[in-house]
């Protein structure tokens, strides 16, 4: 018998593929790569009995094309509405409710979609099946998607009325002229109504594959007993061809070498108060990953309320609100990064008019005075400001780790956007930022880019000085005019 039980457990350990973890420099979580190419990241944390379970796949707006803009979001409905267990959404809910699930949702952002929810931790692996037939084995019912569709485009409809949806449709069309449907989630409804079966289909078959998906567990859960029951579970989710073996083109900066100026007529704001906004585009993390390091220590830097670059502007640009609104930074993205000057204002007759304040003090105080002066004076930063913004840099990611459901929501991000290697790099790659990084960094993307500024005020406001600002060139935007596909 001995030498029976032995052959068999020679023989399962042949024919079973065997996973190793791979090293992570995150204290109690443990990485895996299945064969068919699907990540696993299981986080323990035994201090409450829950597991959160989050499955995440890289695609999204980025991933479109003018055909298909806002499908990658039906898609993410349609999920829910049925699969090969659960045949309908009411079952699909109500396996949710016999989980115990506390909290769940999906979402569809510009370079990710993603599920999850919380279980009782001792669910984990009925958490697991459930998600795994939802993302396999999806049932796309004709008269389903009809339905989902008019979901959909009343919820799109509603966003395209938003000011903020207005102002950022309108600066997305500008600062990605070449391809600015892969900034645009939601799409528009002419082309959410021509959505087939088939379109479904073929984002599941290009997409939805486990070579282009992660899963993330966190919570009072063993890594290895989770890896367990990923492979039982997902083992057999055929590998498709690598969806990102031809990425999309990057986005060019503007055509036009001068800068491009829009007012929006916004009802939200009071009059007398308005907001200005230049925005220009920034390193893409997969194309720059070292320039991105420099812009996240640099946007530390100069969020410094006591610092020298919002002293500097307050006093050089006359009639700004309060220097704790004025903001500057860089948002990460694979495609689509862009950094970002803003503040908000006063509009009253003894300042100066809006188009000069933008022209003539904002954009030349931050570009020609103090980004010129970043690059220039090794002093700009003290030593002692670099050690802190880097330190705190370091304490607000470990801080991510106190609860799984805080360091999931943040690690699937990074990986979506850059990847998991990038993301556990970040801490020492971070602290080796230098002067000179800093330097490079900003005369790349700031004083060798193109800009746009863009404001939003009252309408009383854009009114009085109408004749001033299109004299000085610049465009009024409303929804009419400020989406890519209303040309």
């Amino acid at each position: 018998m001995n030498r029976l039980y032995k052959a068999m457990v020679l023989l399962l350990l042949v024919c079973t593929p065997v996973v190793f973890a791979q090293e992570t420099p995150i204290a109690g979580l443990s990485r895996f790569t299945l064969d068919n190419g699907l990540e696993l990241f299981v986080l323990e944390n035994s201090q409450v009995p829950l597991t959160k379970i989050q499955i995440t796949f890289r695609c999204g707006a980025l991933t479109q094309t003018p055909e298909t803009a806002g499908y990658f979001h039906l898609y993410e409905h349609m999920l829910f509405k049925g699969n090969d267990r659960y045949k309908t959404e009411k079952e699909f809910s109500a396996a949710m409710t016999a989980l115990g699930v506390a909290e769940w949702n999906g979402g569809t952002s510009s370079e990710y979609v993603t599920y999850y929810f919380t279980v009782p931790s001792n669910k984990t692996r009925e958490g697991l099946d459930f998600w795994s037939h939802a993302v396999k084995h999806p049932i796309f019912d004709e008269e389903e998607l009809a339905i989902e569709k008019n979901v959909v485009i009343n919820e799109i409809n509603g966003y395209n009325s938003e000011p903020d949806w207005i102002f950022s449709g309108a600066v997305d069309k500008i600062l990605f002229a070449d391809y600015p449907w892969r900034r645009d989630v939601g799409g528009y409804e002419a082309l959410l109504r021509k959505a087939t079966v088939q379109s479904m289909k073929d984002i599941q078959s290009t997409y939805y594959v486990p070579n282009n998906t992660a899963i993330f567990v966190g919570g009072d859960v063993v890594a290895e007993d989770v890896l367990a029951m990923v492979q039982d579970l997902y083992g057999d989710w055929a590998k498709g061809p690598d969806p990102w073996a031809n990425p999309p083109p990057a986005h060019p900066t503007p055509a036009s070498e001068e800068p491009a100026y829009l007012i929006y007529p916004d009802e939200s704001l009071p009059p007398g108060i308005a907001y200005m906004q230049m925005t220009m585009r920034g390193p893409d993390v997969v194309r720059d990953p070292q320039a991105t390091f420099a812009a996240d220590v640099w946007g530390q830097l100069i969020a410094n309320p006591d610092g020298r670059f919002k002293n500097m502007v307050m006093e050089l640009v006359p009639g700004l609100y309060h220097k704790n609104y004025l903001g500057a930074g860089y948002y990460t993205q694979r495609d689509g990064g862009q950094i970002s000057f803003s503040s908000y204002f006063f509009t009253a007759a003894d300042e100066a008019p809006i188009a000069q304040r933008a022209i003539e003090f904002f954009q030349p105080a931050i570009i020609g005075n103090e980004i010129a002066a970043m690059i220039e004076d090794p002093a700009y930063f003290s030593d002692e400001e670099f050690a802190i913004v880097k330190q705190i840099m370091e304490d607000q990611i470990i801080l991510l780790l106190e609860t799984p459901e805080s360091f999931i929501e943040n690690f699937s991000f990074w990986w979506s956007v850059a990847s998991a290697d990038y993301f556990f790099e970040y801490i020492p790659s971070m602290k080796e930022v230098t002067r000179s990084d800093l330097a490079a960094f900003l005369q790349k993307y700031v004083m060798e880019n193109v800009e746009l500024i863009a404001i939003r005020a009252n309408p009383m406001d854009v009114d009085a000085e109408l004749a001033d600002l299109e004299a000085n060139g610049f465009t009024i935007v409303d929804s009419s005019n400020a989406f890519w596909w209303r040309n």
